[in-house]
Formats: C-alpha cells, structure tokens, sequence
C-alpha cells in the first residue's frame, strides 16, 4: 500500500474530527496568544513515530493562530537545543538532571505551561535570587539570636 504524504492525511475524516474537537475545547482561541480571528491550526505538542494525526491523546493536541504555530514550528528545535547546550554547559550531571525530571513530574497540571515557565523564569532571575538571599539572611539572624538565648539560660 502507497504512503499517504502528511497533507493528504489532514483531509482525512478522522483528522478533520479531531481537529474540530480540539477547536471546540479551546473555543476556537490560539491558546499561546488568544487570537480568536486569525486562521487557526492544530498543533501536536510532540510526534510518536509512525502515529497518524488522529492517534493522540486530546491532551497532545492545541489550538493555535497561524503565526503562533510557525513560530513554535521554527523555534521549538532551536530553543530545545539552546536548553539541552545549557544543561550541559552549566555541569548538570545525571542526578541533577533526574530531579528536574522529577520535579516536572511532580508539577500540578492545573498551571498551564506558560504559567510554569514564568515561574521558572522567575526563580532563576536575579530578583528572586536577591529576594531568597535576603529572607535566608533574616532567617539566619532569627536563628543565631535563638542560639543567643539558649546559651544566656
């Protein structure tokens, strides 16, 4: 049997079902940017080699405008790369690596995506490093004046 090209395969029935289910379960709104008047599409969060479109989870599957989903289409490598470079770059070793695995795992899915980077963005930037500093050096005078006390009884 001839192997159908992927464009061919999005006029599939079973394709244009799904894509309609997932429009409807984000309200017809690109789910990066809120565009509810720009030509939308139906992106896939990840591949699974030799899956058709219509095999995935619901979950696997967004709503985005045609520009968001260029843009995720041409960056998304590049940024994984990036990161992967860093990891490296910065001597995570496995261990270190298992844990933000974890964490990941751990995550409450009631945040959306951009929610959680955000917070991981916030927590590596300086700001919050200047705020953690500050509240361990408070905690540190808290607990030698403790100390203090303990020794004067």
């Amino acid at each position: 049997m001839e192997k159908k090209m992927y464009s061919e395969k999005l006029k599939d029935p079973r394709w244009q079902k799904m894509r309609l289910q997932v429009f409807e379960r984000d309200e017809f709104c690109c789910k990066r940017c809120g565009d509810n008047e720009s030509p939308l599409a139906v992106h896939h969060l990840s591949y699974i080699a030799n899956r058709e479109p219509w095999e995935y989870p619901l979950e696997n599957l967004i709503t985005l405008c045609e520009s968001c989903h260029q843009y995720d289409y041409e960056m998304r490598g590049d940024y994984e790369k990036q990161l992967l470079s860093i990891i490296k770059s910065k001597g995570f070793m496995a261990d270190d690596i298992y844990c933000i695995v974890s964490g990941f795992l751990k995550l409450q899915t009631s945040y959306p995506p951009e929610v959680t980077a955000s917070i991981i963005e916030f927590a590596l930037s300086d700001v919050f490093q200047d705020i953690s500093n500050l509240f361990f050096a408070d905690l540190n005078k808290k607990m030698e004046k403790r100390r203090e006390g303990k020794n004067e009884s």
